[in-house]
């Protein structure tokens, strides 16, 4: 049975992974996150989750072992929305956000040292449309205040309290929260991964 490690300190991936059956270790990536030059979301989901999988699978000399990372950025107006930096930035955020459509993109990349010492890998990427509902500045500073924006792109979390605010979403939910358990075994498949449930 290969060993599964998540590049990733996130809290919601890791209960995904532990939600589906998957027993895996965490080792957090120290890859570089920063991309300098204009990208499409697709590719720079894809890049970052790659670069932090790759990162954490060169510290490992094992085989038989699978590195899953992960990357997950809001899309809005062709601009990539991070993380709020402070409470003024998360207050910006949600009400450009509020009534209207944002696409979310993760990418997960995955690299797979077989047991013959082969390396193989693949990356890609899956991405869900959401509808925040219309919102006024006292809901949004409540919301603010609760703390929940403050480590998520977009400053919602699907998942949580900022659930309440989700008129309806197009495509997979768990993209939205940042690792698909049905894209991530797809990806397995083709690259031949083994789970046991």
């Amino acid at each position: 049975m290969s060993k599964f490690i998540l590049a990733s300190s996130s809290p919601r991936r890791r209960d995904i992974l532990n939600q589906i059956g998957i027993e895996f270790e965490v080792i957090e990536s120290n890859a570089d996150e920063e991309i300098l030059d204009k990208r499409s979301p697709e590719e720079y989901v894809k890049i970052l989750a790659e670069r932090k999988a790759k990162s954490v699978f060169d510290s490992i000399s094992e085989d038989d072992v699978v590195v899953i990372g992960a990357d997950t950025v809001v899309v809005y107006n062709n601009d990539i929305i991070g993380k709020p930096q402070d409470k003024k930035d998360a207050f910006k955020t949600l009400r450009m956000l509020q009534g209207n459509k944002h696409t979310v993109y993760t990418a997960i990349s995955v690299f797979y040292k077989q047991p013959d010492n082969d390396v193989i890998f693949e990356t890609d990427f899956d991405k869900t449309d959401v509808y925040l509902s219309s919102l006024c500045d006292s809901e949004i500073l409540s919301y603010i205040e609760s703390g929940e924006p403050m480590d998520k792109a977009g400053a919602y979390a699907i998942q949580e309290k900022g659930a309440v605010f989700i008129d309806k979403i197009d495509g997979d939910f768990y993209t939205v929260v940042g690792l698909s358990p049905s894209f991530l075994y797809k990806i397995f498949n083709r690259i031949g991964v083994k789970v046991c449930f």
